[in-house]
């Protein structure tokens, strides 16, 4: 059946007050809490992180680093591009902070469960990449791919039988993309100077709180610990990197400080809070530590006999790069800012940001390597037919995903 325009035209108007609702903040709520903001970057480091709590049984959203007694208001300013009036001179300042510098980033992308066949089966592709920015063109590649199985793709049940999990490639994807990045901080922990790991999303995995126990602690919390733990041994920075943020880390932090001006009114993004104090292209906040909610507690793991524990020790920051409304988000480990990398690695994002018009160029890479389309699966259903034909293996087309295909030619 095709879509029809006209009536989704309609449930659009209809309902055009609550999506305003959902999408726009309230102006006055907004300035409220910019101008909280402002009284907190007034005070000290220690007593905003007193008032608000930050032991590990504490969830404030988010408390200050060193770089808030070091710096003068809540960002930090990127002079350099002040003066500039086009695009070269982003190009000319990429091309100055990239040359001899490696950056390295992976995803990944997956196929099923596929539900055309009476046997449940997937693929995960990974992909990495790295430019050594040097004039040999230093650059390097690899895809890696993982077939999935009906043991991987299925769960049992009080039942007695066994359910196809829909959402099980992309726990495997998850998994797999964090290998394949502890891979690469391996293989380049040598390069000088320290090659800068860029990864698609955030470090602290929140968004797997509302998975069973064991899917997040498997396929989320502990892979991302591992990731945590070999940036930190190695001394390769890995960054997570989201474009157009609607985190509300500092939202969370200002209700905390100031309950009764705040304490029951809704949460902003902290990309709205943060607008008028950053200007100019490279401009960023301070870095924060994160501390959202239990899943930065569960961020510990033991890497090549050493025990990591990263309670309070995953960084964010916000970075202005024009490409979107709102402002990019860049996650750090501790130690890049304990050890004085923080600069360089922001300088490194912001070159590569700037190469790719607003998103780095790295990351589009990597996405492009290892995406998987409609074409890959359909190849990928012919091959698994294929294979079955040639080994007389019982795997069928489902009669009603057969039909479905007929009646969509």
């Amino acid at each position: 059946m095709p879509l029809y325009p006209e009536r989704v035209a309609e449930q659009l108007e209809a309902n055009k007050t609550e999506i305003h609702r959902f999408s726009y903040d309230d102006t006055r709520v907004v300035e409220v809490y910019r101008d909280r903001f402002r009284d907190a970057v007034a005070e000290s480091q220690a007593e905003v992180r007193d008032m608000v709590g930050d032991d590990q049984d504490s969830y404030p959203g988010a408390v200050p680093t060193r770089e808030w007694d070091a710096v003068s208001g809540p960002t930090v300013p990127f002079d350099a591009s002040v003066s500039w009036d086009n695009h070269e001179a982003v190009n000319e300042f990429a091309a100055d902070i990239l040359a001899g510098v490696s950056t390295v980033a992976a995803d990944g992308s997956e196929i099923g469960p596929t539900r055309e066949f009476t046997v449940p089966l997937g693929l995960v592709q990974t992909a990495w990449c790295r430019n050594g920015h040097s004039p040999s063109r230093d650059y390097e590649e690899d895809v890696s791919m993982r077939l999935l199985v009906p043991d991987d793709l299925t769960e049992d049940r009080d039942d007695g039988r066994r359910y196809v999990d829909g959402q099980a490639p992309a726990h495997e994807r998850y998994r797999e993309e964090a290998r394949t990045i502890i891979d690469c901080i391996e293989r380049f922990a040598d390069v000088t100077p320290p090659p800068v790991v860029l990864y698609d999303g955030p470090l602290v995995p929140s968004f797997a709180n509302t998975f069973a126990p064991d899917i997040r602690d498997e396929y989320y919390r502990e892979p991302m610990s591992m990731v945590l733990a070999a940036s930190q041994h190695h001394g390769v920075p890995i960054v997570g990197y989201t474009a157009g943020s609607g985190s509300t880390n500092l939202a969370k932090l200002l209700r905390r400080r100031y309950p009764d001006a705040l304490g029951d009114r809704p949460f902003v993004a902290d990309s709205r809070i943060l607008d008028p104090f950053i200007h100019h292209w490279g401009d960023r906040s301070q870095l924060f530590s994160n501390r959202q909610d239990g899943a930065v507690d569960a961020l510990t793991t033991q890497y090549r006999g050493e025990a990591y524990d990263f309670w309070d020790d995953v960084l964010f920051a916000y970075l202005n790069i024009p490409g979107g409304d709102a402002l990019d988000r860049v996650e750090l480990p501790g130690w890049v800012l304990r050890d004085d990398w923080a600069e360089y690695v922001f300088d490194v994002v912001r070159a590569e940001a700037g190469v790719g018009r607003g998103h780095p160029e790295i990351l589009q890479q990597a996405d492009a390597n290892a995406v998987l389309d409609t074409g890959a699966k359909n190849r990928f259903l012919a091959l698994v037919q294929e294979f079955a034909d040639e080994h007389g293996l019982p795997i069928e087309w489902d009669a009603k995903a057969l039909s479905k295909e007929r009646r969509r030619r």
